[in-house]
């Protein structure tokens, strides 16, 4: 019975009070590959936790020992008894235990099915709707996007940034070289919104830019978008925030829950940030970000894109266009929606930049805002903190088992 509730405590703890002070957290922005390691850590813990001491508190009355106790259970089970030594007090435990394997379980499974479904959905959509990129048939100076209406675009033509004339021909281009050297295939929709997203999948990776994008963004910029979206998909970014998707689709009602998944979604984002600086430019990202920040532009379901909702973005980013865009609520943060709530007095003045500090404080700052100072001004890591992290990690899933041998 103390295994029980030692169990029971130690799953409350991280289904409730870990998970808010994690969320809160500003460390977690200055490494945010250890940080989602720990969030793993918290969110499997937690579950097995709690079914654990579901199982504990129904083999109780078989012995003191909790491992003697599941092992004379799993025996009279073999010998077809398995009530034997079990109160209805202990019933109703094993049928709680039950319960919620089934819904923890069950609600993973479905939510993974429908959303592969919907990516196998959307793929045969934008293969049929989008266009490859073979060739250009008109071709623009280096670093320079078209941000005119009226031009080859809209009549079809491919206008792609990046690319060189050369009497006549192509060479250089961001949109051709991500399409080789990642191995992923692009697809171009004709649409004036600027929007980028990859869809996920083992061998059906696909990468989506609009007719928008190609004419909002320049070479540079276009290229660390790219960049980005190719470690969405190379780091298969979406397998680590669908766990946290079922967890908040298992417990609407905890808010825990949805904050977890809002901030896993913005450190998921944040790594792809740093893949796609270390390929391209910090700056060139965070013009492209300040760029797209105002476009309303949704990312369909099970899909991963650079940027979901509008924000108010940093000017004197070294663009001749720096973008001011006013921040509407769009409601509560989550996987489709990680941009939610505006930004706060304090965060950017005009010309300035708010030091990142390590990232922001939940509630307080844009996730956008925050992805552009921390680009601009990348925090500094201390040698010991990834390490902790994963020290940390390494002890949160080591306690249930702990727990169990020696409760």
């Amino acid at each position: 019975m103390t295994t029980a509730a030692l169990l029971a405590l130690f799953a409350g703890v991280l289904a409730w009070p870990v998970p808010r002070l994690l969320a809160a957290a500003r460390w977690p922005y200055r490494c945010p590959r250890a940080a989602i390691v720990l969030w793993q850590a918290v969110g499997l813990a937690g579950g097995v936790s709690a079914l654990l001491a579901a199982i504990a508190f129904t083999v109780s009355p078989l012995s003191g020992d909790t491992p003697t106790a599941i092992v004379d259970h799993l025996d009279n089970i073999a010998a077809g008894a398995p009530l034997t030594g079990l109160g209805l007090i202990n019933l109703i435990g094993l049928a709680v235990a039950a319960a919620l394997a089934s819904r923890l379980f069950g609600v993973l499974g479905t939510s993974s099915a429908a959303t592969l479904r919907e990516r196998h959905r959307h793929r045969d959509l934008v293969d049929l709707a989008g266009r490859r990129h073979r060739r250009h048939e008109t071709c623009v100076p280096p670093g320079h996007a078209s941000h005119h209406s009226g031009t080859a675009a809209d009549s079809g033509a491919a206008t792609d940034p990046g690319t060189t004339a050369d009497g006549g021909g192509a060479t250089g281009c961001c949109l051709c070289e991500h399409r080789d050297r990642a191995g992923i295939l692009l697809r171009i929709l004709d649409h004036p919104v600027a929007v980028a997203y990859c869809v996920p999948g083992v061998r059906h990776a696909r990468v989506v830019v609009s007719r928008g994008l190609l004419n909002t963004l320049d070479a540079t910029e276009l290229d660390a978008v790219l960049a980005h979206e190719a470690a969405h998909v190379a780091g298969r970014h979406d397998l680590v925030i669908q766990p946290f998707v079922a967890w908040e689709r298992t417990f609407p009602f905890l808010d825990p829950a949805r904050e977890a998944t809002a901030a896993v979604s913005l450190l998921v984002e944040m790594l792809a940030d740093d893949a796609a600086a270390r390929q391209t430019s910090r700056r060139s990202l965070a013009r492209a970000l300040a760029r797209l920040g105002g476009a309303r532009a949704p990312v369909p379901a099970g899909a991963l894109g650079i940027i979901d909702s509008p924000a108010a973005v940093l000017p004197a980013l070294g663009s001749h266009e720096p973008t001011a865009v006013g921040v509407r609520d769009s409601g509560p943060p989550g996987p489709g929606n990680p941009d939610a709530g505006g930004p706060d007095p304090g965060d950017a003045a005009p010309g300035q930049t708010r030091p990142v500090g390590g990232g922001p404080r939940r509630g307080t700052a844009n996730p956008v805002i925050s992805r552009i100072t921390r680009l601009l001004d990348p925090p500094e890591v201390p040698w010991w903190m990834p390490p902790c992290a994963y020290f940390g990690a390494i002890i949160v899933l080591a306690a249930p088992p702990l727990i169990l041998l020696v409760g």
